[in-house]
């Protein structure tokens, strides 16, 4: 969704995501294994999800009316990280009306040290990928990658668990090793991913898709949970190595202090985007990253039962401190079944006329 205002006609993107909860009471989507390893059963579930966007929110500019078929991989309107964690051996439980939900191997530090990246090319799991993948491009000519990038440490939580936590204090050095396995796994799916098409995070968070489409967004939602001195320690280094090998490269921090590591960000390299979870103050995260692309979080828990005043207030305020407006989007993401669409259309709305003014 573009939102345009303003005597020179500036557009500040604007977009919404929807829990799977939503989907599934909304729509009839269940998001089982089927849709994520189904290609036919995806793509018809992805066209009644862009119609029924349409639907209810068309009238300011969400979805589309009588949608083409998309032959993705993944999906850009829900948020769900679960394949490499998957491919590393972690149990996952699927179902109906929420994202995949990845079991924690809870591995030992022997288990840690004998880990191995799998080869792609003969892993089972892989294959159903692949072999999507190689459907979609006979039936369509093309792919559109929509997989979750997850990110580093939420893949090495997803392996060793809280003890991770410990490990950066008393054994450093399996935590490296640990961070440096995950590393390795998601340039290797990155690196096949961008062969299909340059444009890959949109299921981080779809928002890059109009802003910059061919970043590679790293999903740094467990950052919240250490300190800058730790992420500069452990982290650090591998966001570096994935702003190396895929140079136009991003951080989504869902947390709501995203200042609080702002400063070892802007060490990873020449970030091309930042996504700020809802509550992080905007004016510091942008002063430490001026010349960045910033999209900035709503908190779908607060839209439940915000008043539009508040809401206004809020959203004035996000796009104040977030200047200059054309390295700047906001979305709300993660709206479950709870929150009505008189509350989405306010969002959408307020977000709309607050972008007009700003620019009028």
């Amino acid at each position: 969704m573009n939102v345009e205002g303003g005597i020179d006609n500036m557009s500040i993107p604007v977009d919404i995501t929807f829990h799977p909860s939503w989907w599934h009471k909304n729509a009839g989507i269940c998001f089982n294994k089927e849709f994520f390893y189904n290609s036919e059963y995806r793509i018809e579930a992805d066209l009644k999800m862009r119609q029924v966007l349409f639907d209810k929110f068309g009238d300011l500019g969400i979805g589309e009316n009588n949608p083409a078929p998309r032959p993705i991989i993944g999906s850009d309107l829900i948020a769900s990280g679960f394949l490499h964690s998957e491919l590393l051996g972690c149990e996952v439980h699927y179902s109906d009306k929420n994202p995949p939900e990845v079991l924690c191997r809870n591995m030992s530090e022997e288990e840690i040290w004998d880990l191995k990246v799998p080869k792609l090319d003969t892993c089972s799991l892989w294959q159903r990928i692949q072999e999507q993948t190689d459907y979609l491009i006979r039936k369509y000519g093309y792919v559109e990658p929509n997989i979750n990038l997850m990110g580093i440490q939420n893949i090495a939580l997803d392996l060793r668990g809280s003890e991770l936590f410990i490990d950066y204090h008393v054994n450093p050095e399996l935590a490296h090793h640990l961070l440096g396995l995950c590393t390795e796994i998601s340039i290797e799916i990155g690196r096949r991913l961008c062969g299909y098409s340059r444009k890959l995070s949109g299921g981080v968070t779809a928002i890059v898709q109009k802003t910059v489409p061919e970043v590679y967004v790293t999903s740094n939602c467990t950052v919240e949970m250490i300190s800058l001195d730790t992420y500069t320690q452990f982290l650090l280094p591998c966001d570096k190595r994935l702003a190396e090998v895929f140079k136009s490269f991003g951080i989504h921090h869902c947390g709501k202090s995203m200042e609080h590591v702002v400063d070892g960000y802007k060490l990873a390299g020449e970030l091309a985007f930042a996504e700020a979870g809802a509550y992080s103050d905007i004016a510091y995260v942008r002063k430490q990253l001026p010349d960045v692309y910033l999209n900035a979080r709503y908190s779908p828990v607060k839209l439940k039962d915000v008043e539009p005043e508040e809401l206004k207030y809020d959203i004035c305020k996000m796009l104040e401190d977030g200047r200059p407006m054309e390295k700047l989007s906001i979305s709300c993401v993660g709206i479950d079944e709870s929150v009505s669409d008189r509350q989405v259309h306010s969002f959408l709305s307020i977000c709309r006329d607050a972008i007009k003014n700003s620019n009028g």
